[in-house]
């Protein structure tokens, strides 16, 4: 896992078009779209700000994701156990795998690495949302060891209002 620099900027888009094209054909369908998330300006803003990481096999990337501490104003209503700092709680944003690595572990590999520079970092905790209908997603957490604290309506531009799964892995 590396930190994605400014001259994989377009790669790291195209990378997202290529999963969004997939789920929207193939599943799971949860309403990504690449004009509007995870679009472009979200993958030059999460790059500048140094937040974003890439996994790449053979120089092609495989996997993506923002790590932050960016996160709707409901998560304050939330009944988790590690409730702050807010600067100690780290946030996963588009994580996304290439479908030519599905059923491989590369997600499960990918998650620990997440987990080891959250750590590395000094956090305390990692808190995500998951919508309604992502199976795999959901799955993959279950089986790393985070555990579903509440199930919220939250509202999202890109998917509008939807049933969310609230996610937190004490570290």
């Amino acid at each position: 896992m590396t930190l994605a620099t400014e001259v994989e900027i377009e790669e790291i888009f195209a990378f997202y078009k290529d999963v969004v094209a997939y789920m929207n054909t193939k599943g799971p369908k949860i309403g990504w779209n690449t004009e509007k998330y995870p679009d472009l300006s979200f993958v030059k803003q999460m790059v500048r700000n140094q937040e974003l990481f890439i996994v790449r096999e053979n120089e092609k990337i495989i996997c993506a994701a923002a790590v932050n501490y960016e996160v709707n104003p409901e998560y304050d209503d939330i009944a988790w156990t590690v409730k702050g700092p807010r600067e100690k709680i780290a946030t996963i944003h588009a994580l996304a795998v290439s479908p030519l690595c599905r059923g491989k572990n590369v997600s499960d590999a990918f998650l620990k690495e997440i987990e080891e520079y959250c750590r590395e970092s000094g956090n305390l905790a990692i808190h995500f949302d998951v919508i309604e209908g992502n199976e795999p997603a959901t799955k993959l957490y279950l089986r790393n060891g985070y555990r579903e604290v509440a199930a919220i309506s939250m509202y999202y531009e890109v998917v509008g209002t939807k049933e969310f799964h609230m996610m937190e892995k004490v570290l």
